[in-house]
Formats: structure tokens, C-alpha cells, sequence
């Protein structure tokens, strides 16, 4: 998968800077998320709790590990959405 433009990393990286998780962890496992503060895209802020359960389950608990974690997934995800278009956009 052909990787993001550099100006496409810049806008999420700015958009993730914003974005303020508020998580609930019980046991080693999340049990809530929400945006505290959004991004203001919805789908960088769903995305980022649905890494924050993967990377939590996977042990990335330390404050910086779980942050590394989540804006990895985040930067992953989108990708995969602009891949996704771009193959769609080729079929019409």
C-alpha cells in the first residue's frame, strides 16, 4: 500500500495534536473511550479509540507507549481509507 503524502501526515498529525482521549481502563481492559477534546474529524476520533482498546490489550499502557500506539493505528487507518477511495476512484 503506497505510503500517505507527506502534506496528508501533516494534516492528521495536526488533527491528533488536538484530539484529547478520555479513557476508562478497569483490569487491564478499556471499557470506555471518548473525545474528550475532538479532533474535529469523527473519523480520526473513532479510529483513535479503537486503537486505544487494541494497543491497551496489547500492553502499551505507559503514557508515551500508548500515545506511539494510538497515533500509529490512527496513521494506519487512514491509509487504508485513502487506499480504499483511490481503488474506487480507478474503478469509475
Amino acid at each position: 500500500m503506497p505510503a500517505p503524502p507527506t502534506n496528508e501526515i501533516s494534516v492528521v498529525g495536526n488533527k491528533l495534536r488536538k484530539l484529547q482521549l478520555d479513557l476508562n481502563v478497569d483490569a487491564g481492559r478499556m471499557t470506555a473511550c471518548r473525545a474528550k477534546v475532538s479532533s474535529g474529524d469523527r473519523f480520526i476520533d473513532d479510529v483513535a479509540c479503537e486503537s486505544a482498546r487494541v494497543c491497551i490489550g496489547k500492553r502499551s499502557s505507559a503514557r508515551i507507549g500508548l500515545m506511539n500506539c494510538i497515533n500509529d493505528g490512527v496513521v494506519a487507518a487512514v491509509a487504508r481509507e485513502r487506499a480504499k477511495e483511490e481503488s474506487r476512484n480507478a474503478e469509475n
